[in-house]
């Protein structure tokens, strides 16, 4: 079940908790680090500076490589509520190119390892099959593919426009195909994120017939 606002769309608190488990469980190297060297630096007299000072900059590593994981983790509680219709990013990124081969539009939007670690679905219409997300549009059926290590998929999600349906984590791209050779007002180089409309209404996508066969947009 979704939860609004009259102009937020909150986010289920369940998968918020599974974002800090997931958090949680990459920060523990960098804690058992920072334990060993709090041990280390009671075992070893200050007057012993070369045990002393290897143990403090342990300890100064471990804290800054657990700050940078939570960093890695960042995620909204609550986004502007989309238009009904839209098509949202799912993810957040720059835009790294707008391609249009053949009948399809090719958007790829590159995630850096620390863009927000949401994936929220682009349309209402969507849904998940292996690992691919898709969606009607008066064109044809869309495809959203993922380029990450390891994408995490919340169980039976809801797939209302810009809810949040999955996690995914470090650098990496999604393809968002979109079947036409769809006219967008974005461009290669143009930061987006999560939940933002790429296209305010599916149903007025407009399809330029009169675009060549084969046109790259990139950095």
């Amino acid at each position: 079940m979704v939860h609004k606002t009259d102009k937020y769309l909150l986010t289920d608190v369940n998968h918020l908790r599974r974002i800090k488990f997931a958090q949680f469980r990459s920060q523990i190297p960098a804690l058992i680090v920072l334990v060993l060297a709090i041990i280390m630096n009671s075992i070893f007299p200050t007057n012993n500076r070369l045990f002393y000072d290897i143990a403090l900059i342990i300890a100064i590593l471990a804290i800054a490589a657990y700050i940078i994981i939570g960093l890695c983790y960042r995620y909204r509680q609550r986004i502007p509520i989309p238009p009904e219709n839209a098509i949202v990013s799912p993810v957040q990124g720059k835009i790294a190119y707008i391609r249009r081969i053949d009948d399809n539009t090719l958007i790829n939007i590159r995630k850096s390892i620390f863009d927000r670690v949401e994936f929220r679905s682009p349309h209402s219409s969507a849904f998940l099959e292996n690992g691919v997300v898709q969606f009607e549009t008066p064109a044809g059926k869309a495809y959203i593919r993922l380029n990450f290590k390891k994408p995490y998929w919340f169980s039976e999600p809801d797939f209302t426009t810009g809810n949040l349906i999955g996690m995914v984590t470090g650098s990496g791209s999604c393809t968002i195909s979109l079947p036409g050779k769809v006219s967008l007002n974005f461009q290669a180089g143009d930061n987006i994120d999560a939940g933002e409309p790429l296209w305010e209404d599916l149903n007025s996508l407009n399809y330029d017939s009169f675009s060549s066969p084969y046109e790259i947009v990139d950095l």
